[in-house]
């Protein structure tokens, strides 16, 4: 189909930090406070500001709203082959990789430890079939554990992806309001009906867990443009809050399950932080929230996410390893920074050299995939002499 007109993009620095933010949350969040919470990952505690840090959870809801906002913008103007080339050497070069690097460090200095030790993690321990299911990315839906415990939400993503995709294929983007509602009523039905845990297959397409922090990047974005009635526009965007606020007590629930102590969290905090986020994204969109360009602000949103799939399980068997030897606070620092240089080799030795071969791969690959065109039938002999006349007027054939 042919690709819809859309705005030039122009870059975002206010997106850049609160990605790099965002990732940096994720960070302190595992490192101070989820691996020693639970599953046996880090023998390392940071009572001093887990307080606070354990919080960096919603980086990842962060990262969903921007997401929604982001790859809405870079769906306008592009056809579905476009669309799935441009995901595809986005995600996967630096993707495989940190899961390459994850697999290998983890495999040589993960803990050897028997099922029945009580130290003993399930996320610890790494064997070669499920790297290379890992490495296409669709893990979860082969039913094999993620090789870091970050990749979860790459299911997540990768679901959005292919509802856009949808969108693209059936020409909905020209008027996207009314499919975004329907997705915020599919999500509160989902609720309602199958509860927050359930893992029906309908789930795995419409997201309802994170949904409204998607919906909410692209209706940010449709406000930005006024390409649609600002009023309903705000009237989604108030549905998608009050969604977000929902699923979110719902994840709160979970995480203290598996923290085993229910008074893990604030709901007050966690509601908090969540309107924050949208109230950051309208500010911004309302160039209240302005940043100067910036090299440094272009290099930290690039560090992102090699950044967010660097650091986790590499980061455990690190702290597992240097904790007898080293203080937990010159450990942080050493294990943030050495994720930081890490990212920044992903970025410029992986992702900006890799993604253009991959790019040249898949394009010839998807050229060859597609059908070749059928000949033209000519209902009239006039018509086939006035192709045969445009062809021998065209000097290149």
């Amino acid at each position: 189909m042919e690709p819809q007109p859309h705005l030039q993009p122009v870059r975002s620095y206010e997106l850049d930090l609160m990605r790099f933010l965002a990732a940096l949350a994720v960070v302190l969040y595992h490192y101070t406070y989820r691996g020693f919470a639970a599953d046996n990952l880090s023998p390392v505690s940071y009572p001093a500001i887990d307080g606070v840090t354990r919080y960096g959870y919603l980086g990842v809801e962060l990262f969903f709203l921007i997401s929604g906002y982001v790859v809405l913008l870079s769906a306008y103007g592009k056809t579905v082959k476009q669309f799935f080339l441009s995901r595809v050497t986005r995600l996967y070069p630096a993707f495989w990789a940190a899961c390459t690097a994850t697999f290998v460090f983890v495999r040589l200095l993960g803990p050897r430890l028997a099922p029945t030790d009580a130290h003993y993690s399930p996320y610890l321990v790494v064997y070669f079939k499920q790297y290379a299911v890992n490495m296409t990315m669709l893990f979860d839906y082969f039913g094999y554990l993620n090789l870091d415990t970050a990749y979860w939400s790459l299911t997540y993503e990768i679901s959005f992806y292919f509802l856009i995709t949808l969108l693209i294929s059936y020409n909905l983007l020209t008027n996207i309001p009314p499919v975004i509602a329907g997705w915020l009523l599919l999500t509160l039905g989902c609720y309602l009906v199958l509860g927050s845990g359930s893992h029906a297959p309908v789930t795995y397409l419409f997201i309802p867990r994170y949904s409204p922090y998607f919906a909410a990047g692209m209706l940010f974005y449709l406000l930005q443009h006024r390409m649609a009635p600002a009023g309903r526009l705000y009237a989604l965007l108030l549905g998608a809050w009050v969604l977000a606020l929902y699923t979110a007590h719902h994840e709160m629930k979970a995480l203290n399950q598996i923290f085993h102590n229910p008074n893990a969290y604030s709901y007050a905090v966690v509601a908090s932080i969540t309107t924050g986020f949208f109230l950051l994204f309208w500010l911004m969109i309302q160039r209240v929230f302005v940043l100067a360009p910036s090299p440094w602000l272009v290099l930290l949103g690039s560090l992102t996410y090699p950044l967010y799939l660097i650091h986790s399980n590499i980061g455990y068997v690190a702290y597992q390893r240097l904790a007898p030897f080293v203080g937990r606070w010159p450990l942080l620092l050493l294990l943030v920074g050495s994720m930081l240089g890490l990212a920044y080799l992903i970025h410029v030795l992986v992702e900006r050299k890799l993604s253009k071969v991959l790019k040249q791969v898949v394009q010839e690959l998807l050229l060859r995939l597609t059908p070749a065109p059928p000949p033209q039938q000519y209902t009239d002999r006039f018509e086939l002499e006035k192709e045969k006349a445009t062809s021998l007027s065209n000097p290149i054939g």
